[in-house]
């Protein structure tokens, strides 16, 4: 008859099976591919984060390790004062060399 498609063969449907499965294969793809690209870009944003964070806590760290502030809490705090040279003891065991020592 005319005017009607004439029936598709075997190697017909063959192809069009397998562009069917491509295109989905390809769409499956590019799905996949934008999932990545926001986790890597998420993960990106995390990164630049923690590297900020460290910045921000080397910064606090230096300053808690500043010997002044150190020295501060010992005076204010543990009520410390600085030793003097006048105010040194020693401490020597009875019984040990350094205690019986021969005068010249």
């Amino acid at each position: 008859m005319p005017g009607e498609w004439p029936a598709m063969t075997r190697r017909q449907w063959t192809l069009v099976a397998v562009i069917t499965v491509s295109a989905l294969g390809l769409v499956n793809a590019r799905y996949h591919e934008r999932r990545l690209y926001t986790q890597m870009d998420r993960v990106d944003r995390i990164s630049q984060k923690l590297d900020s964070d460290i910045e921000v806590l080397q910064v606090e760290l230096t300053a808690l390790r500043n010997p002044g502030r150190i020295d501060a809490a010992a005076r204010r705090d543990l009520k410390m004062v600085p030793l003097k040279a006048t105010e040194t003891l020693y401490y020597m065991p009875s019984g040990s060399p350094s205690s019986a020592r021969s005068g010249p």
